[in-house]
């Protein structure tokens, strides 16, 4: 039997209208050889773009890891000598040596032990590379950032197209800030925005769940979330940071021993708690127990079949990582049957089901095509980055934002002219769309612009402002993005007036507007 608990970020008054707390916030920069040249020059941009964008009363600390950690800046207000000191010693940063994250999250953190206890404390990760001095697999690096955990949020920026998403996923996931894929480096800071946005716009953060099984009840397995332990109370889950509107779910697998026909079972007293607040809330689930044939609750079997679905994701890169591309197509289209074939689907209708369904058939559609090894890892890096949680977001990304998130991507966008884009070739022609900050393309209720065509990816190309200009990025699509009739690779195309974007069967031209 699977127990289903889920959990929703709320703001404003369910939040108990809590003023913003001050943010203490480390950024770990990987300075090792290979971020040479543009990605460290990036870096450094982006860092002289964050120190003007935090709020009064934020602190920012800085630290460069490669063969070991240095601390490069202690948390420092950003005010006017402290922007001039992070700068300072930031723009004197060189490469060197190898790549050491569990140095870099262990200096940090230690940065962070001076925070008070109302103060929000986080640790931005980037790295280019893969971890290869002190801990460096997967499973090392989450025991790493679990000793720091529920008190500190860590997340993770995978710089380029070398890193070991992987990795920086379980530390991203395990820190309960996520992972981000910064695709090319001139994309840094908007990475940086978007993930320092999320920290502030956070409604819960360090949260934990705590499960006490009833008598006759046991835990058998944790099926989703970060991780789990044992502790005197029950089994203790951490919960990924929450903003308003997002949903966590934990799925266990319990059984049950108690004996009858039927009645109402105790399965489990559930605490939810969350670091720097004595408040707790406390929930008693119990479950009808008989001979009958089950009945099903909708949302909770919509949640497992999710789970299910993300896991069968990540067994079917596995295979395709060894080159099994047919087992891997073969997985990922039987739980696809499984979504078509749930009461709840309808195809294209914006729902979380139909958001997965598009999803897993992208990925099968890429695996199906046995891509070279070049092409697999470009697309998995951004398979890794997008999780059915977000597939599950039926309003289009721009709209999904908090408020921090939007005012630095607003601030990183710059002075950008009023434009459009018109579909010029395809279906829709002369249908016309607005340019915000960011605009994804797909073919679904999730994108900004959404294309209704089968030969355009659930989300296919990106439109983004950057410092006064639109640029256009392909998302690792199916079929690659064109400009002008030029395939695009992984870095982004400056749009001028009049340039061509096409996206499988649709083309569109981007229009300054007066």
């Amino acid at each position: 039997m699977n127990l289903v608990l889920a959990l929703e970020g709320r703001g404003g008054e369910a939040s108990g209208e809590r003023p913003r707390a001050a943010s203490w916030t480390v950024l770990a920069l990987d300075v090792s050889h290979s971020m040479a040249g543009d990605p460290l020059a990036h870096v450094v941009r982006s860092v002289d773009f964050l120190v003007d964008a935090l709020a009064p009363g934020d602190r920012l600390g800085v630290v460069a890891f490669s063969d070991r950690a240095t601390e490069v800046v202690g948390v420092v207000p950003v005010d006017a000598e402290g922007k001039r000191l992070v700068r300072s010693r930031v723009s004197r940063l060189r490469p060197e040596g190898r790549t050491n994250v569990e140095a870099g999250v262990e200096t940090s953190a230690r940065m962070l032990a001076a925070a008070p206890p109302e103060a929000r404390r986080s640790i931005v990760l980037l790295t280019d590379g893969a971890p290869n001095v002190g801990a460096s697999t997967a499973e090392e690096l989450r025991a790493v950032v679990r000793r720091h955990r529920p008190g500190i949020s860590i997340a993770s920026l995978g710089y380029g197209l070398d890193h070991q998403e992987d990795v920086l996923s379980a530390v991203g996931e395990e820190g309960g800030g996520g992972y981000e894929l910064v695709a090319d480096p001139s994309t840094c800071v908007r990475s940086f925005a978007r993930v320092i946005g999320a920290q502030a716009d956070v409604v819960a953060a360090g949260i934990e769940l705590v499960v006490a099984p009833a008598p006759g009840v046991t835990v058998e397995r944790l099926v989703s979330g970060a991780a789990l332990r044992f502790s005197r109370e029950g089994v203790v889950v951490a919960v990924p940071d929450l903003v308003a509107g997002a949903r966590a779910v934990i799925v266990l697998e319990v059984s049950i021993a108690q004996p009858g026909e039927v009645f109402l079972a105790p399965v489990a007293d559930v605490v939810v708690r969350e670091a720097g607040r004595k408040a707790e809330r406390r929930e008693s689930v119990t479950i009808e127990v008989s001979h009958a044939e089950p009945r099903p609750v909708d949302r909770a079997s919509v949640d497992v079949l999710l789970v299910r679905a993300e896991r069968a994701r990540a067994e079917a890169r596995g295979r395709a990582d060894h080159g099994q591309f047919g087992g891997a197509v073969a997985q990922l289209r039987a739980i696809m049957a499984q979504v078509a074939t749930h009461p709840s689907y309808r195809a294209g209708d914006g729902s979380p089901l139909s958001e997965t369904y598009e999803l897993l058939l992208d990925e099968a559609t890429a695996m199906e095509r046995m891509p070279d090894p070049e092409q697999w890892s470009a697309f998995r890096k951004g398979a890794v980055a997008s999780k059915l949680t977000d597939a599950g977001e039926a309003a289009p990304r721009s709209r999904a934002r908090g408020d921090a998130s939007s005012r630095l991507l607003d601030l990183a966008a710059g002075n950008v002219p009023a434009a459009i884009v018109e579909i010029v070739e395809g279906p829709g022609i002369g249908t016309r769309f607005t340019l915000a900050a960011e605009s994804v393309l797909g073919r679904t209720a999730s994108a900004d612009i959404a294309i209704a065509s089968a030969s355009v990816s659930r989300r296919h190309a990106e439109i983004f402002a950057l410092d006064g200009r639109f640029f256009v990025m392909d998302l690792g699509s199916t079929r690659p993005t064109y400009v002008n009739g030029v395939r695009l690779g992984t870095s982004p195309h400056a749009l001028d007036p009049g340039d061509v974007v096409r996206v499988g069967d649709v083309a569109l031209r981007y229009v300054a507007l007066p």
